[in-house]
């Protein structure tokens, strides 16, 4: 278990420093359009009562950094818990100076989660049994990956941005059957501490409604002095 810990730990160093590479070989100098600020909405989570809101702050001619946050204030959904926070950090490149257009990006996040695990959204590996009911796991993970989309402007304001994000992400969970705990070590040991698990799958996405603020622009007032001859 040691040994496997260890190489979570080296595999998350090595993304990491994936994320900074990104970053530095992306990243182009600040221009004027640096103000640029927007707010968005994922229309789609909103609809199902599960916000989903973020910023993003224009850093160079063709990057951008976003923030973004999800929670759920469900209890429950179909008798089945279904509660979750997410908030990621991702640094994006556009196609064009506008930050519209196509992009990706790389990102990093945390979350906290009760609820069955989402089998149909990870790639690898592929697990076969699904969770019965009243069967559930109850924990935090970490997040690496990239993200794709698209993002169409309507008019100096609005936009739409349309994208989907996975990577790897390791968790860390106690395993429940309603209140009784359902993981154990052994007959000697009792329950586990943690269980550790890690997967590729897909835990972003959706259609963003966008804002942008426009930035503020003072009136300068030239004054006219007339000399007298």
């Amino acid at each position: 278990m040691k040994i496997f810990q260890l190489k979570i730990k080296n595999s998350c160093r090595l993304h990491f420093c994936c994320v900074i590479l990104y970053v530095a070989t992306h990243f182009t100098g600040v221009s004027e359009a640096a103000a640029q600020v927007e707010l968005k909405a994922n229309l789609p989570l909103a609809a199902v009562l599960i916000p989903n809101v973020g910023v993003e702050f224009q850093v160079g001619k063709q990057t951008s950094l976003q923030l973004d946050v999800l929670g759920s204030f469900w209890n429950s959904i179909d008798g089945q818990p279904f509660q979750v926070n997410e908030t990621f950090l991702e640094f994006r490149y556009y196609r064009n100076s506008d930050l519209s257009g196509w992009f990706s990006g790389a990102h990093l996040g945390y979350g906290m989660f009760t609820f069955q695990k989402p089998n149909d959204l990870i790639i690898y590996p592929h697990y076969n049994t699904k969770d019965s009911d009243g069967v559930y796991k109850s924990g935090r993970s970490f997040f690496h990956g990239m993200t794709f989309g698209y993002k169409k402007r309507f008019n100096k304001r609005w936009a739409m941005e349309l994208f989907i994000g996975g990577g790897y992400a390791i968790s860390f969970y106690k395993g429940y059957d309603g209140v009784r705990r359902v993981d154990f070590e052994n007959d000697d040991f009792g329950y586990r501490a943690f269980n550790l698990s890690g997967e590729v799958l897909l835990y972003r996405g959706g259609l963003m409604l966008v804002y942008k603020l426009l930035p503020y622009k003072e009136k300068i007032k030239t004054k006219v002095f007339a000399k007298d001859l």
